[in-house]
C-alpha cells in the first residue's frame, strides 16, 4: 500500500494466525513504539488473556504484556474481553520498541496457552518521524528549531518565535515551489483559527485540518493573508515514511523542553486522505 493513502495504517506485519477462541486481525506498525491490529477479533472466554510479546524464537511464558486498554502507570493490566473486528492501538510498555520483540500473541497466562499470533521479520522498517530544517527567518521575527513531522496530521515546532505583528498571520500550507496565496489556515496549537499570537520560545504542536496530511502539501509557512506576505516557511519533502495519523500521537513537552510521545486515545473512523 502507498504510504500516503487513506487505508496506511503503518507498515504491514501480517495477519493474525489463529489457534483458538476465534482470534483475527491485521496488524501494522504505526512508529517503532506503536502496534495497530485492524479489525481484531476475539471471542472473550480465556480466562487469563492478554495481548503478549517477547523475543524468544516463538511466544512462551518468557514474554510480557502489552496493556489494552492503556493503562496508568501503576495500575493492573486488564483481561482481554470480547472484541469483534474493533481497531486497536498498542503501544509497547517500559520503553521496549518492535525491533526488540519478535512476535505479537493472545496469551493466556493461567493455562500458558497460545490463542493466535503474528510473527515480526527481522530488520522491519518501521514509520518513523521526520526532522525538517526551521523556518526561514523572512519577516517579524519568526524563527524556530527544527520542525519535525511526527506523523502524516502532526507537526511538531520547537522554540517558535514570532513578534505577533501581523495584521492577518496564520499557520498556512500549500503546493508549489515557495508559499503563495493559494494557501490553507492550519489552527494554531490551540486549536484557534484567528490570526496568530506572539510566541516567545514556546514548543507547539499543529494538526492539519480535515482530510489533509503532509502528503498533500509542499511548505508549511506563517503567512499574512491580508498582506499577502511571508513571514518564514519549511518546506516539505516528497519522500516521507511517517506514522499514519491513527490518533497515536500527543505530545507532552517536559519541563527542560524534551519532546516525549505519549498514547492518545485512538480516535476513529480514522483519518483519511482525500479521494
Amino acid at each position: 500500500r502507498a504510504n500516503n493513502g487513506p487505508n496506511y495504517y503503518g507498515k504491514h506485519i501480517g495477519p493474525l494466525k489463529e489457534y483458538a477462541h476465534g482470534i483475527k486481525g491485521d496488524v501494522y506498525a504505526v512508529d517503532d513504539t506503536t502496534i495497530f491490529i485492524k479489525g481484531f477479533c476475539y471471542d472473550g472466554t480465556g480466562p487469563d488473556a492478554y495481548f503478549w510479546v517477547g523475543n524468544t524464537s516463538t511466544p512462551t511464558p518468557q514474554g510480557y504484556i502489552v496493556p489494552y486498554p492503556e493503562i496508568k502507570e501503576g495500575s493492573d493490566p486488564v483481561v482481554l474481553r470480547s472484541y469483534n473486528y474493533t481497531d486497536i492501538i498498542l503501544k509497547l510498555p517500559n520503553g521496549k520498541r518492535i525491533r526488540d520483540i519478535k512476535w505479537l500473541s493472545v496469551w493466556c497466562r493461567r493455562f500458558t496457552v497460545n490463542f493466535g499470533d503474528v510473527y515480526i521479520p527481522m530488520n522491519l522498517k518501521v514509520p518513523k518521524a521526520r526532522q525538517l530544517p526551521e523556518f526561514s527567518r523572512l519577516a517579524h521575527g519568526l524563527r524556530s528549531g527544527n520542525v519535525t513531522i511526527l506523523d502524516c496530521k502532526t507537526i511538531y515546532i520547537p522554540n517558535l518565535h514570532y513578534d505577533g505583528a501581523g495584521p492577518d498571520a496564520y499557520f498556512w500550507v500549500g503546493n508549489g515551489s515557495e508559499p503563495n496565496t493559494f494557501g490553507i489556515k492550519v489552527p494554531s496549537e490551540r486549536k484557534s483559527l484567528t490570526p496568530l499570537r506572539g510566541y516567545q520560545g514556546e514548543d507547539i504542536e499543529i494538526v492539519l485540518p480535515g482530510n489533509l496530511t503532509v502528503h498533500d502539501i509542499d511548505w508549511l509557512s506563517v503567512w499574512c493573508v491580508q498582506y499577502k506576505h511571508n513571514f518564514g516557511h519549511v518546506m516539505i519533502p516528497k519522500d516521507l515514511d511517517v506514522p499514519p495519523a491513527l490518533g497515536q500521537t500527543k505530545i507532552a513537552v517536559t519541563r527542560n523542553g524534551l519532546l516525549a510521545n505519549v498514547l492518545a486515545k485512538p480516535h476513529f473512523p480514522l483519518v483519511s486522505h482525500a479521494p
